[in-house]
């Protein structure tokens, strides 16, 4: 935002022209020389109080009105936009600048402040756009075509203000620049939501890529288990029968017998299957009892201890996606404990502190490096968790290093269900 006074007089415009041609490209060479030339045409000797007072009465401009009714006029005027509204003089006769107070709120400096130091502006623009605003300006003052820009200020805490800016330069009858007029609106609200759009829009197909990936390993994870086991059980209860059925009579018993085995292995292969996929019981029974279960047949099947200590939530039920986050947490940290952290036992805490419910999953294994965990593409575990975490907007920590193990904290923002689903439920 131009706001000192600019003297036109000292730039160095080819003769005959009073600006550039329309078209005119301005490089960021020739831009440098044009703001230099134009600070170095600010009256340093001058006093803020003169640049802020109005210009005597009897300095009238071309069209007979004299300055102090347009300075009263367009002080009373822009001094309620809530915008910063800025004026420069150019012509070589007059040394008034004008910043509305807004400046103060916006970005902290005073009106006397902004006006005293003639390259303020300048300094404050951010370093990533001055390049581009330079151009901008030049363009502005050489060629007088209108300027509309987007940029960054910086203000005097350090915050980024983003500003859209427009000018536009008055000349005087005979055609030489008069005085540059403009004002600055404050956009850093509607930058910061369309980041913020940006951001959820990104994040919303990064979790679609992310949800079809785990579908499609469940699918093959489900696959795998109907053709390696289940399709194996099925096959020898198919040759038991066959063979059964081509034995003498008193030889049948036995055949039927194998075949008895093979079908009750069959149902218990496929009751884990669906207990893998999702246990009827966090359904029917809540949270707890299905961790209590899971926890058990964990340990049957890895040999690891789990120490598992629980407040808050004997009898209770939480909403159903809360319960099924919790649980399938526990059981992916449960998971990568058997499976990497080397560590016969691991501990399990489960707590509620008003809306929140905590859990921590912890062991005292080999561990691993955060940084080279979360660079690889195979830690679809641990994106997973924190996928399921951020659809629940809750916070998920993990802490570990090689030879001290592993700690994952996870806290969810609970709402417990209405008590004739809970404890009705759980009694039975």
């Amino acid at each position: 935002m131009a706001t000192h006074i600019f003297d036109l007089a000292r730039v160095d415009i080819p003769s005959g022209e009073t600006s550039a041609p329309q078209d005119s490209a301005v490089s960021w060479a020739q831009a440098e020389s044009v703001l230099l030339d134009l600070a170095a045409s600010f009256p340093f000797g001058d006093s803020p109080q003169r640049r802020t007072r109005s210009h005597p009465a009897e300095e009238a401009n071309p069209t007979g009105v004299t300055l102090p009714e347009v300075d009263a006029r367009y002080r009373t005027l822009v001094e309620q936009i809530p915008a910063v509204v800025f004026m420069a003089f150019l012509d070589k006769g007059i040394g008034e600048a004008y910043v509305s107070p807004q400046i103060e709120a916006i970005l902290g400096f005073s009106q006397e402040e902004w006006l005293n130091d003639p390259v303020r502006w300048y300094q404050q623009i951010h370093p990533d756009d001055k390049g581009r605003w330079s151009v901008e300006a030049a363009q502005l003052f050489l060629s007088g075509q209108p300027l509309k820009s987007l940029y960054r200020v910086l203000a005097r805490d350090g915050r980024v203000v983003w500003f859209h800016c427009e000018a536009k330069m008055v000349r005087n009858d005979d055609g030489q620049p008069w005085f540059i007029h403009g004002v600055a609106f404050d956009i850093s609200d509607l930058k910061r939501a369309e980041a913020s759009g940006r951001e959820y829009a990104d994040r919303l197909k990064f979790l679609s890529i992310r949800l079809m990936e785990v579908q499609e390993a469940e699918r093959r994870k489900i696959a795998l288990e109907l053709h390696d086991e289940i399709g194996q059980v099925l096959t020898g209860l198919k040759l038991s029968l066959e063979i059964g059925s081509r034995q003498p009579a008193h030889e049948v018993g036995a055949s039927l017998d194998q075949a008895r085995t093979l079908v009750n292995d069959l149902m218990v292969r496929v009751r884990n299957l669906s207990l893998d996929l999702r246990p009827a019981m966090l359904d029917d029974l809540g949270l707890l009892p299905t961790l209590l279960w899971h926890i058990e047949h964990y340990t049957a099947q890895t040999q690891v201890r789990v120490n598992f200590k629980h407040s808050g939530l004997e009898k209770r039920r939480f909403a159903p996606e809360v319960e099924t986050a919790a649980y399938r947490l526990v059981q992916e940290a449960l998971t990568n404990v058997a499976r990497h952290a080397q560590a016969p036992e691991a501990t399990v805490r489960l707590s509620t502190h008003r809306q929140t419910l905590v859990i921590e999953v912890e062991d005292l294994g080999r561990g691993f490096d955060m940084e080279s965990v979360l660079m690889s593409s195979e830690n679809s575990g641990l994106a997973g968790m924190r996928e399921r975490v951020a659809l629940l907007d809750g916070q998920l920590t993990v802490e570990s290093e090689p030879g001290k193990g592993t700690r994952l904290t996870a806290e969810l923002s609970i709402v417990d269900q209405p008590a004739s689903t809970t404890n009705s439920d759980i009694n039975e």
